[in-house]
């Protein structure tokens, strides 16, 4: 049985993911660094309906002590890797006025740092398999400028996409996914006019639901997508 560690996976589109790679009988890593309720209850469901085996680790992604430990248990637990889905990531949006240096390198911290950090020590217990980075849409087309630390460190995740799957060739995979916008708790609090003018800019004219996003993640694990490398898939509905 293969085994898939998602980071951020307590919720949103880390949770789908973990469920999809359930159904397909992976043994389960769940990463959280906060929301530990969230994934117990994710574990429990997982276990329960998928009858897979299911580990529950707090590891905040931009420590790399933790980020050790986290892979540490993982070979301890299951002997190896298969799959490495990096989904953590975070956004702190406002005007670039009030974006504070603080909050500028918390985005980058979580979002980019996080994501070298977590496939450097994977990939050392991974003899072959896949890596799937998710990046956004915003790292490819105009992003908004209130987001601009996070289009920033969404770029760079598409770099470090290119740059591993150079260097861990022809064993491991690297692609990413670039979703648009997608209703998740990150996109809550959207103002009313704001999301109906993205809905409108979707070729769609909806925001995605986290499965849609997981779907494509999972695709490009499976042996469908063996010949898939180093390549980044947009999953945005046509977002312009």
């Amino acid at each position: 049985m293969k085994t898939v560690l998602i980071t951020g996976s307590s919720r949103g589109i880390g949770a789908k993911t973990a469920e999809i790679f359930a159904s397909h009988k992976y043994n389960i890593v769940l990463n959280y660094a906060q929301n530990k309720n969230d994934a117990l209850s994710l574990a429990s469901k997982l276990k329960a309906k998928y009858h897979v085996a299911v580990l529950c680790l707090k590891a905040d992604v931009v420590c790399e002590e933790e980020v050790k430990e986290l892979i540490l248990e993982i070979k301890k637990t299951f002997g190896q890797l298969d799959c490495l889905v990096n989904n953590a990531g975070i956004a702190i949006d406002n005007p670039y006025q009030e974006k504070e240096t603080i909050e500028f390198q918390k985005v980058v911290n979580v979002n980019l740092l996080g994501t070298f950090l977590v496939t450097k020590y994977a990939a050392s217990i991974m003899k072959a398999g896949s890596i799937i980075n998710v990046s956004s849409n915003a790292a490819l087309n105009d992003g908004y400028p209130e987001a601009m630390d996070y289009n920033a460190a969404k770029a760079g995740v598409i770099a470090l996409t290119h740059d591993f799957a150079k260097v861990l060739a022809p064993k491991i995979r690297v692609n990413a996914v670039a979703p648009g916008w997608v209703e998740t708790a990150m996109n809550q609090d959207l103002a009313p006019h704001f999301k109906k003018a993205m809905q409108e800019k979707c070729l769609l004219g909806k925001m995605a639901q986290p499965e849609e996003i997981a779907q494509v993640i999972y695709f490009l694990a499976s042996n469908e997508a063996s010949f898939i490398n180093d390549t980044v898939i947009r999953v945005d509905g046509g977002l312009k």
